[in-house]
């Protein structure tokens, strides 16, 4: 190259306009994240020189870092916040609706899980201003309900199992999150707890239980449960710890029946699609255990007005219940005055929790001495034991979610539970929880199958069935309700059928008797003795607490009730002392329902 090139070169170099100057960093307010905590770097303008310079760091709060940006069901927005507590040093992870930033709630919240903030109002308001704007955008779905959630499983401590759609955060009701921990190993599990409950109905029943909790939405069934009623010692709570090992620690996990409606309401969302434990019905008085089980199975919270105007979310859950006690639910009832609901006795299925081989909970021993020494046995193994099943089978149930749902939709058909029991006559309330026990009986079939329970095929269903026709013999194939509405009419007639009726022959005479709270009118007759019953006492007395169609329609159906010719439930009569005034009553023709062997002997009579 010439040297006339290279002055050419360095002639266009020179033209070319300079290259910019980095000017650095522009300093400005600023929020510092450090070590330390949390400061705001404030900045001042020379006035003469136009020069930025920082003013000393202003500590806001501890550290804390901002993970994060959250919207609930009902489009509440959140800021999701992480810091260590000072003292214990343990992790907290809170979200905050961005509504209540700057609010004295918001600071008092922080303060109470350990966080130090500053106290001076600028520092609190630099503080409001970041956590508004600062730190990670990255979206969270905030949920109160636990449960399957986008794919993924929450647990009542905010436990998530498995990877969700979307980032989760769980802002439920955590009071009970120890009870959640685990301990051991699934093959622990199995060989120990699983190993001494198999070829006992109960504990099997309890386990069933816990492990269908997270099906009952593949299939679409309601909330409901099971309640194991017997006297102390005879090993319900045992088979109660039993199935809770299969979440967690036992003894944590127990809830009371006598509770305010919104910590049910709490306890019920936390643990949605999940099991709730709850000890010994008799703790609570009858109406409160009535009130909470209409509310625990209607699978919704109470509605509540919002501040800002128009009512807030309810709270929404499914769960299965497991229930202990001393007594069933009808009987504890009835001792406070009550009455069971028909829907309540088939939405918590009553069973003795004695399972008839005089070992109380249990039919074998499994090599051990007596009841006692192996209730014993599984109380040790629950304590070593827990926790770990409920996880492997949500993580199996994730990664087979379709083929299982179809599974369980088949199942809950119960062909093998209502066979033999003249299915024509089974009554949809039995249907509904032979369908509970069938996909209790389902679950334990899958766990045996994913390995963890070490059972045979066929035992979960076997001990099922078993569980099923022991409800079933207290209960009777036909309608519950209609069943009440004959106890309660015969009860009634048992008390009254002569008391307060006017014998027919002495109405209208001189011997008529003074009749205070009458209720009708006895005629004997050739081919029997009717009772006629005023309207208003049939329903304010013998139908209390029912439809009074349904009452006749059910009484007449037993032949207690005669109706009129012309189909309605009433007849018209004249009676002795208003011959001229023919009125309608509802005619009785028996005060009992005639039971199937007088049935049977009429038939072999004729």
């Amino acid at each position: 190259m010439s040297r006339q090139d290279d002055e050419k070169i360095l002639q266009h170099a020179a033209s070319l306009p300079p290259d910019p100057i980095d000017p650095g960093p522009t300093l400005g307010p600023r929020v510092a994240v450090t070590e330390q905590g949390v400061c705001y770097v404030g900045t001042k303008v020379d006035a003469q020189t136009g020069a930025v310079t920082e003013l000393p760091p202003m500590w806001l709060c501890d550290k804390l870092e901002i993970i994060g940006r959250g919207t609930d069901e009902g489009g509440e927005h959140y800021r999701i916040l992480s810091w260590q507590s000072r003292g214990n040093r343990h992790t907290q992870i809170k979200a905050i609706p961005l509504s209540q930033i700057g609010e004295r709630a918001s600071w008092a919240m922080l303060r109470a899980h350990g966080l130090a903030l500053a106290t001076n109002r600028r520092a609190l308001e630099q503080l409001a201003a970041w956590l508004q704007t600062g730190g990670s955008d990255t979206m969270h779905q905030v949920t109160e309900r636990g449960g399957w959630l986008h794919g993924a499983y929450v647990l009542p401590s905010g436990e998530i199992i498995g990877t969700p759609d979307v980032p989760l955060f769980y802002l439920g009701d955590q009071s009970h999150a120890n009870a959640y921990k685990v301990k051991g190993s699934v093959d622990g599990w199995r060989d120990s707890v699983a190993a001494l409950a198999r070829g006992n109905t109960r504990p099997m029943l309890a386990i069933g239980a816990a492990l269908a909790a997270p099906l009952l939405g593949l299939v679409g069934l309601e909330s409901g449960g099971f309640h194991l009623y017997g006297p102390s010692g005879c090993g319900k709570t045992t088979s109660a710890n039993v199935g809770a090992s299969v979440w967690g620690l036992p003894r944590e996990q127990l809830l009371n029946w006598d509770a305010t409606a919104i910590a049910l309401a709490n306890a019920a969302a936390a643990r949605n699609d999940g099991l709730m434990l709850l000890d010994e019905m008799g703790q609570g008085s009858p109406e409160a255990v009535s009130m909470a089980a209409y509310r625990l199975f209607n699978g919704t919270g109470k509605m509540q007005g919002a501040k800002e105007g128009g009512n807030r979310d309810m709270l929404r859950w499914r769960v299965l219940v497991l229930s202990t006690g001393e007594i069933d639910l009808a009987a504890f009832m009835q001792g406070g005055g009550r009455r069971t609901r028909a829907g309540q006795e088939v939405r918590l299925a009553s069973l003795p929790a004695d399972a008839g081989q005089g070992l109380g909970a249990f039919e074998t021993l499994h090599g051990h001495e007596n009841s006692n020494a192996l209730a014993r046995a599984l109380d040790e193994a629950v304590q070593a034991e827990h926790g770990t099943a409920g996880r492997a089978l949500v993580a199996h149930v994730a990664a087979n979610r379709p083929a299982l749902a179809k599974r369980l939709q088949l199942a809950s058909l119960a062909p093998d539970y209502l066979a033999g029991l003249h299915a024509v006559e089974a009554s949809g309330q039995v249907r509904r929880v032979a369908a509970r026990f069938a996909v209790t009986g389902e679950a334990l079939e899958i766990a045996t199958e994913a390995g963890l329970t070490g059972w045979a095929a066929g035992e979960g269903h076997a001990a099922m069935q078993r569980c099923f026709h022991d409800w079933l013999k207290r209960y009777g194939l036909g309608n519950r309700e209609e069943s009440q509405v004959i106890e309660q009419a015969e009860a009634w007639f048992a008390a009254n059928a002569f008391a307060r009726f006017i014998d027919w022959h002495d109405a209208g005479s001189d011997r008529e008797p003074l009749m205070p709270n009458c209720a009708g009118y006895r005629r004997r007759t050739d081919t029997g003795v009717y009772w006629l019953v005023f309207p208003g006492v049939f329903c304010d007395e013998l139908a209390e607490g029912f439809d009074k169609t349904m009452a006749a329609s059910t009484l007449a159906k037993v032949d207690m009730l005669q109706t009129g010719n012309d189909g309605k439930s009433t007849s018209v009569h004249k009676t002795p002392d208003l011959p001229r005034q023919p009125r309608r009553f509802y005619k009785f023709i028996a005060i009992v329902r005639k039971d199937e062997t007088e049935a049977e002997a009429t038939a072999s009579a004729t």
